[in-house]
């Protein structure tokens, strides 16, 4: 009798656990990739699979309407429908080719764009050159991935958002990681099924709905913290503006430096690009409106060690001040479509080739800062 009560029990809490053991499942095998997601980012963003050769699932093709990453489901919210495409290694890319290679974060990557926006396509068809998106990624990431190392590139950009810079990791850094990524990556691309198989224990692993519902409760019940002023939403507000001492600029210097040096004894041209904050090029929307220097004193510094430049901020300043021109979406931190054309058309006359229809720029709120 006493185990017939047993058997009941351990039924009823076998048939109670059953949804919660059964909804990963169908999550990840059944239900449409994007059912739970605002962005294409987080739908196909590998997340413990880390032994998958990219940051994204590969050979995707996903259409979606997006939000921007500040404030999701909320009225401030910008919907834009965006395209991605993602090549045989999980980067955003429509094939593999390489001659000029970007290595960055999200904006390289192309958050809240569609395809064709994104700096890879738009500065591939300045350049008339196959250019390759390797973000978000590390220099380092790139020295241990044989593929192209192999058939190295004629130039490297390293690009990072302002606010990511001081974090740039030294080359030689986290190399064993990346060489083992590099490896297991190869071996996952050449089989179909075990792709396939990574890829649906990665989504099971993400367990995308309670991350829908638990962000949904912190955004209701006020715990969700925003910053905000004129309508428009900032990552970090007044502290993304803070004041760097000269010994940080020279320590930032340092490791970008080292970036040229390893890349000139591979024969490699070398730029470094940095993105400017949202707060840096809106800061007069700030409680205390504080102009940031960082990156005039960081840019000054690695001219003055022959690093080659693209200085993007006296041109955001200029079309944001003067033009009212808006460069980023007001729900989110990434740059947007006018800031990324602006960005390649700089890029195109730094490497000193002329600019599309026999030197005339398609884009109307072109100017060049560039010296």
């Amino acid at each position: 009798m006493q185990n017939t009560g047993v058997k009941r029990l351990l039924l009823k809490l076998t048939l109670l656990a059953l949804p919660f053991v059964a909804y990963p499942f169908i999550e990840a095998a059944v239900l449409p990739i994007d059912t739970f997601t605002f962005r294409v980012w987080e739908t196909i963003s590998v997340n413990s699979m880390q032994l998958m050769p990219g940051p994204f699932y590969p050979n995707m093709h996903v259409k979606m309407v997006e939000e921007g990453e500040l404030a999701p489901r909320t009225p401030f919210a910008e919907k834009k429908q965006v395209e991605w495409i993602t090549d045989a290694y999980g980067y955003r890319n429509r094939d593999t080719k390489c001659d000029v290679l970007l290595i960055g974060d999200s904006n390289i990557t192309g958050a809240k764009l569609t395809q064709d926006e994104t700096l890879a396509n738009v500065l591939e068809k300045h350049l008339q050159k196959n250019v390759y998106s390797f973000a978000p990624a590390t220099i380092n990431r790139f020295l241990a991935t044989e593929r192209l190392i192999n058939r190295p590139p004629e130039m490297v950009i390293v690009s990072s958002i302002e606010r990511r810079i001081p974090h740039l990791p030294a080359v030689g850094a986290n190399g064993f990681n990346s060489r083992l990524r590099a490896h297991s990556g190869e071996l996952i691309k050449s089989s179909p099924l075990l792709t396939t198989l990574f890829v649906t224990a990665d989504r099971f692993s993400k367990v995308m709905l309670y991350h829908k519902t638990k962000a949904d409760l912190e955004r209701k019940y006020g715990s969700k913290k925003y910053i905000q002023y004129n309508n428009e939403f900032f990552l970090e507000g007044e502290y993304a503006n803070r004041r760097f001492s000269d010994e940080q600029i020279s320590r930032i210097a340092d490791v970008i430096e080292g970036y040229k040096k390893v890349l000139k004894e591979k024969n490699i041209r070398f730029m470094f690009m940095p993105i400017p904050n949202k707060e840096n090029i809106y800061y007069k929307m700030l409680p205390e409106s504080n102009k940031p220097d960082f990156l005039p004193r960081l840019m000054a510094e690695l001219e003055a060690r022959k690093v080659e430049v693209v200085n993007l901020q006296p041109a955001f300043e200029y079309l944001h001040n003067e033009k009212q021109l808006a460069l980023y979406p007001s729900d989110d931190a990434h740059w947007n479509e006018f800031a990324v054309a602006q960005a390649a058309e700089l890029i195109t006359l730094k490497i000193g080739q002329a600019l599309p229809d026999s030197g005339l720029t398609k884009n109307p709120h072109f100017v060049n800062f560039s010296e």
